[in-house]
């Protein structure tokens, strides 16, 4: 992803319907607005010739973000969200889908390289907006710095640089295991690399954004280990969502304002934990707790009133400390209440356990 001086850095979006394309695209424009930036909008027509060969035509090096509708086949035959899918992920340039008449078609979940983007106006443009602050976060960072680019230096200790985090670089590589099974085109990519001519800054830069700009917003991000989601923060100190903002507010000193950040609020967990060290300070609390109820109870102490319990029957809403990404529930290390992280999750998701009613229905139907 190259964003050059001129033009200025773009977003594409693709749908087949007018009236949704327009309405997308002004939202887009609103949440960007005093930004300098190209939102350019295309609606598919038997007119274009060969869509693939238009599509490219409309992808240039300064395209940042490109958001597809998942179904295109009523302007032109043989075109999908998928295809742009692909296209896109070929040609290294993030790209998210939603839809709007087929909601059920979309899988739930996105794979590593393709973004998921809410199917309404207002939270679509709100998440393509930070999707594209994101990145172009990332890309102006290894600009600044280009000995990250210049030194041999493994994806995530280039990520744990950029963040300002190099002691992390081994958690944040635990989230990287797979990376070349996710899409195909980085390994071709990084074979070109290893050929007899040595390839370009900007190329280079490009690959490193693509490659670390997702994996931070569709993993890191998402699964919690060292950085905390607004509702994993509460589970991490055994309460329940409600009590989001008041945690919120204790422990913005470990707010994490990264790439991406603009999602929801996030925060560094290693801060978290010398937060609570420092409030633990002169407080008698038994160590014999769970390190979840161990945060509850210090916290409690400090704001002089207990924490709302969150909604696990199986320990009373009292215990914690893991998040199941799944079920979006708080969850404990009591063996009827989730089981370890399996292949649904990123190794480096140290915070990360599945529900266990959830994975006993479907880990059969997965072969899991």
């Amino acid at each position: 992803m190259a964003i050059d001086q001129a033009p200025a850095p773009g977003i594409l979006l693709v749908d087949d319907k007018q009236e949704v394309l327009d309405a997308l695209q002004a939202a887009v424009k609103k949440q960007l607005k005093g930004t300098d930036v190209e939102v350019d909008a295309w609606l598919p027509s038997e007119d274009d010739g060969d869509p693939i060969q238009k599509l490219d035509s409309l992808i240039g090096m300064n395209t940042v973000l490109v958001a597809t509708d998942y179904d295109l086949t009523s302007k032109v035959r043989g075109l999908f969200g998928l295809t742009v899918v692909a296209r896109c992920q070929q040609k290294l340039v993030p790209v998210g889908d939603f839809s709007r008449g087929n909601i059920d078609a979309l899988p739930k979940e996105p794979s590593l390289f393709e973004l998921r983007v809410p199917n309404t106006d207002e939270e679509g443009a709100s998440f393509i907006a930070s999707t594209f602050h994101g990145f172009v976060r990332m890309w102006d960072a290894l600009e600044k710095d280009k000995s990250l680019i210049e030194k041999k230096m493994s994806l995530a200790a280039v990520l744990a640089s950029l963040l300002g985090k190099p002691d992390l670089e081994n958690q944040f590589a635990l989230y990287m295991a797979r990376l070349g099974a996710s899409n195909s085109s980085i390994l071709e990519r990084i074979k070109e690399f290893a050929g007899p001519a040595d390839p370009s800054l900007e190329d280079k830069r490009r690959l490193l954004v693509y490659v670390l700009g997702h994996v931070l917003c569709n993993a890191i991000l998402k699964y919690p280990g060292p950085i905390l989601s607004a509702s994993a923060l509460t589970a991490y100190c055994a309460t329940a969502e409600e009590e989001s903002a008041e945690l919120s507010k204790m422990f913005e000193g470990a707010a994490y304002e990264g790439p991406f950040g603009q999602f929801s609020k996030f925060f560094w967990r290693d801060g978290v934990d010398e937060k609570i060290e420092q409030l633990s300070d002169g407080i008698s609390v038994p160590r014999s707790h769970s390190f979840a109820e161990f945060n509850r109870l210090v916290i409690e102490e400090r704001l002089g009133r207990p924490l709302s319990d969150h909604s696990c029957s199986r320990c009373g809403g009292k215990n914690g400390g893991f998040w199941c990404p799944f079920t979006h529930r708080p969850v404990c290390m009591r063996d009827d209440c989730s089981v370890p992280t399996t292949s649904w999750v990123p190794q480096g998701a140290q915070l990360c356990r599945v529900e266990k009613d959830f994975y006993e229905e479907w880990a059969p139907l997965l072969g899991l």
